[in-house]
């Protein structure tokens, strides 16, 4: 088996995951696992995969960290022009330009926030569905 298939097999099972229970996403993997081996080459195969869904699950759980994203760059810079922003307000400058930077950098912080917290949601649901699949697959492999 090529490490694409694996791939592709372990999107199948997160797509069922999300859609359906981790009972009823087992089975129609292990459906489509027998499909594609048998015997001694089925068991190799839910070996590679067990393999792959733990390397996944700690890549998304490196992933959870928002120091691993360009938006926490993006968050600091946006945080830097809201602050000289707010500083010039409150020194008595009103120009377009500052009022202009104030809310660039509002806004530019408040966007760079909801991206970290939707990229630190997303790996932490992968890697959990990743982290219970490879669970899954040792106990199969044990029995």
């Amino acid at each position: 088996m090529d490490t694409y298939t694996i791939d592709v097999e372990l999107e199948h099972y997160y797509g069922d995951r999300m859609k359906t229970s981790s009972r009823e996403a087992c089975r129609r993997f292990y459906l489509r696992a027998v499909s594609r081996c048998n015997g001694a080459e089925l068991e190799r195969y839910l070996k590679l995969v067990k393999a792959h869904a733990s390397v996944y699950s700690s890549v998304h759980h490196m992933f959870r960290s928002p120091f691993k994203h360009v938006e926490l760059p993006l968050l600091l810079t946006s945080l830097v022009l809201l602050v000289s922003s707010l500083v010039m307000v409150f020194s008595g400058e009103t120009s377009a330009l500052i009022a202009g930077g104030t809310s660039a950098g509002l806004i530019g912080v408040l966007q760079c926030v909801r991206q970290l917290v939707r990229n630190w949601q997303q790996h932490s649901v992968r890697e959990a569905v990743f982290t219970e699949f490879a669970e899954f697959l040792q106990r199969e492999t044990l029995q």
